[in-house]
């Protein structure tokens, strides 16, 4: 299936800012911008602290972070988020454990991409209530290849249904 989708704005930061660091202590290592990335097999983005991670690509929704600013009723820098890849046109739990192409470089979706209580921190408290179960995608590259910003086609086989802002549906297994 083939989904019309738009790749809004592309980050790597060389460091983390948030994960592993004292609570509430933030780094200063910048967000880049860009307006084309390189994918290389088995591997993420070249100069990203997750390069060579188990889940070296993450995904955000535009939709999702246009939600939070409607629900806090002002703009908010999308590079706060820190994700690797702002897209909109489609809900990215769906492709939790899918393949999917985009442009030339194939992706597996591994996980949902937990939001971090950081948000509270850096943004404004209730930022990880509002991303629960939307905080984005986390991937591997199963397919090399060279993505620039605008609109192109999403391929999955899977048939994707959901609303872009719907919340991933958490169950709990009964101990």
């Amino acid at each position: 299936m083939d989904y019309p989708i738009t790749l809004h704005h592309f980050f790597t930061s060389p460091k983390h800012n948030y994960f592993t660091r004292p609570k509430f202590e933030a780094g200063d290592s910048p967000t880049l911008s860009h307006s084309s990335l390189s994918f290389k097999e088995g591997r993420g983005i070249k100069g990203d602290r997750f390069e060579e991670s188990l889940y070296p690509v993450t995904f955000f929704s535009l939709e999702v972070a246009e939600a939070i600013e409607r629900a806090f009723d002002r703009s908010i820098d999308i590079k706060l988020y820190r994700r690797n890849i702002t897209i909109s046109g489609i809900n990215l739990c769906e492709l939790i454990g899918k393949q999917f192409i985009i442009g030339d470089v194939v992706f597996e979706g591994m996980a949902h991409c937990n939001p971090c209580t950081w948000m509270d921190a850096v943004i404004e408290k209730g930022t990880y209530r509002q991303m629960k179960g939307r905080g984005g995608l986390r991937a591997k590259v199963i397919k090399g290849g060279t993505l620039e910003i605008g609109d192109t086609i999403l391929k999955s086989e899977t048939i994707l249904i959901k609303n872009p802002i719907e919340a991933m549906r958490l169950s709990r297994i009964p101990s």
